[in-house]
């Protein structure tokens, strides 16, 4: 099945130059940004960027150069993202959570010129990681044999104290010259939105992470469409759970409030003891993460007596029970569920406020956001499927990715020769265009000569088996079923199920090969997470490999 939908909003032909200077105009003097008590509004914003994007171009900075950035969600990473983006610079964050051949990898895949980045935060030693890839960079002028690109680091000391010309602190507290603001201007009004603006590196199936080149338009049109979705207003107040490493990072944490207005309250860094004391402090309004960060909140011991009845509306990943039980503790006015990835700039199907049809909004992910085409098609053929028929699903249109960054086979083996984005992904298209993600080929079970979807089994384990409120799904070795199916759940509150009860519930009701062959108890508090919130399942896959005692 194709779908076409109708024509995208003007966000999606919008630099994030026009996007930012749109917002300043309508909305200067409320708040866009608060952290640790402290609020900047739009106007506020606009002057740092435009000084720290003046001080970067003194600084040598260039339109068309690569800067890598190691930030948490701080105010200075927003100054940062908005002033490299509209003075023509691709932005290269870097996962702190990386290793140093990690980081050494993007640093040279990306062709990075120059480095931004915080001192420390928290216990991460950001310089220190800087020097384990190489003891050459080090703030100030670069001489690297390793990484002979890299010509500048710039750093934000922890202190106060302003430093020299490769402080960020100085860069912006830079005073723009008349030449500069012309420079600027200049650079904007020659920008498109179809200019790269991020190169983020995600991983995929080969051995090193993939490096997505992202247009300004997929950032902007995301952005735009995530606020539809939440219906978010200028009097929201948004909590940004999301890390800055990542395309959610910045479409969800900067862009989705700042195209309708609303205020961004930025944490530094997820922990679900901050999220609710921000909650309830500032009566944020919305946010959005993933389940295992809901899991994390409604797990912490001080959940039940936090205030959080503020939050009305969030995006969230998440299987149809366990929807049913985040509207039954929080009560949203709305909840949107979704499908995106990195390649699509983190959005390309999303539930809207006005779909009313609550098993559509549980089951579903949503309809593919309008000037984007979808197909579904059987991977083994290409050829498209009936509605209804899962396949692997496809896309195209002006959230798609221009490449990946100097790797043309694995670009050439994710887009074909239509210009539709093949991420492996496992789902359908019903007869009224709503899409229904169900995981991702590479996550099949194959036990038995049989196909099993971990995802399916997931939603099935939740939707049927009253005592299981999250569940995870792995395959492993297994000399009979070449794979056997794992569980991994968490129980309800005041459940005292055994392992055994939960296969047992599952016979006659799903085909005997997709019933786990063990399944394994957890707590809130037990889940091992990706720094992006989600499951861990490498390390769910080795946790249940140690507790049967096998080997790969």
């Amino acid at each position: 099945m194709s779908l076409a939908t109708q024509p995208p909003a003007e966000a999606t032909r919008r630099t994030i130059w026009q996007t930012l200077e749109n917002s300043v105009k309508l909305h200067g003097g409320r708040d866009a940004i608060v952290y640790r008590g402290v609020h900047v509004t739009y106007a506020d914003m606009f002057q740092q960027v435009e000084r720290l994007a003046a001080g970067m171009l003194s600084a040598g900075i260039k339109p068309g150069d690569h800067v890598a950035i190691i930030f948490p969600t701080t105010p200075e990473w927003v100054y940062v993202h908005y002033a490299l983006t509209t003075m023509g610079v691709t932005v290269v964050p870097i996962n702190f959570m990386y290793k140093a051949d990690e980081v050494r990898w993007v640093l040279s895949r990306a062709d990075v010129s120059a480095i931004i980045t915080l001192d420390s935060f928290l216990t991460l030693d950001f310089l220190g990681l800087l020097r384990s890839v190489d003891p050459a960079l080090v703030p100030g002028e670069v001489n690297s044999e390793q990484l002979p690109l890299i010509k500048r680091v710039f750093v934000l000391s922890s202190g106060e104290e302003a430093g020299g010309p490769y402080s960020l602190r100085t860069l912006l507290a830079h005073e723009t010259t008349e030449a500069e603001r012309a420079q600027l201007a200049t650079i904007r009004t020659g920008q498109t939105p179809d200019d790269p603006c991020y190169i983020v590196f995600t991983s995929g199936s080969t051995a090193r992470p993939k490096s997505a080149l992202i247009p300004q338009r997929a950032v902007t049109g995301a952005g735009h469409y995530f606020a539809r979705g939440l219906d978010i207003t200028e009097e929201d107040r948004f909590l940004a759970m999301l890390p800055t490493f990542h395309t959610g990072g910045f479409v969800c944490c900067i862009t989705l409030p700042h195209s309708s207005g609303a205020a961004s309250y930025l944490l530094g860094a997820f922990e679900p003891g901050l999220a609710m004391e921000t909650i309830e402090r500032e009566r944020c309004t919305a946010t959005g993460g993933f389940d295992t960060m809901y899991t994390k909140i409604m797990g912490h011991p001080d959940f039940e007596r936090r205030d959080l009845s503020s939050l009305k509306k969030t995006f969230v990943g998440c299987t149809p029970a366990y929807y049913d039980q985040l509207q039954s503790v929080f009560n949203f006015r709305v909840a949107a569920t979704l499908y995106g990835c990195t390649e699509g700039a983190a959005l390309a199907a999303i539930t809207m406020p006005d779909e009313t049809d609550p098993e559509i909004r549980r089951n579903s992910n949503g309809r593919p956001l309008p000037g984007l085409e979808f197909r579904v098609i059987d991977p083994e053929t290409g050829r498209p499927v009936p509605a209804g028929t899962p396949g692997e699903i496809c896309f195209r249109g002006w959230n798609r990715f221009l490449e990946y960054y100097k790797m043309p086979e694995e670009t050439a083996e994710a887009v074909d020769a239509d210009g539709f984005v093949h991420m492996g992904d496992y789902g359908w298209l019903d007869e009224q265009g709503n899409l229904y993600y169900r995981g991702r080929y590479k996550m099949m079970i194959k036990t038995g000569g049989e196909n099993v979807s971990q995802r399916e089994v997931e939603i099935f384990l939740e939707d049927t088996v009253p005592a299981v409120e999250f569940a995870q799904v792995v395959g492993v070795p297994d000399d009979v079923w070449n794979e056997a199916v794992v569980a991994f759940v968490q129980l309800r509150s005041g459940s005292n199920v055994t392992p055994e009860d939960i296969r047992a519930q599952c016979r006659d009701k799903i085909a005997g090969f997709k019933i786990p062959k063990h399944v394994f108890l957890m707590t809130a508090r037990d889940w091992p997470l990706l720094d992006v919130g989600r499951p861990d399942k490498h390390t769910l896959r080795r946790m249940a490999l140690e507790r049967l005692g096998r080997k790969e």
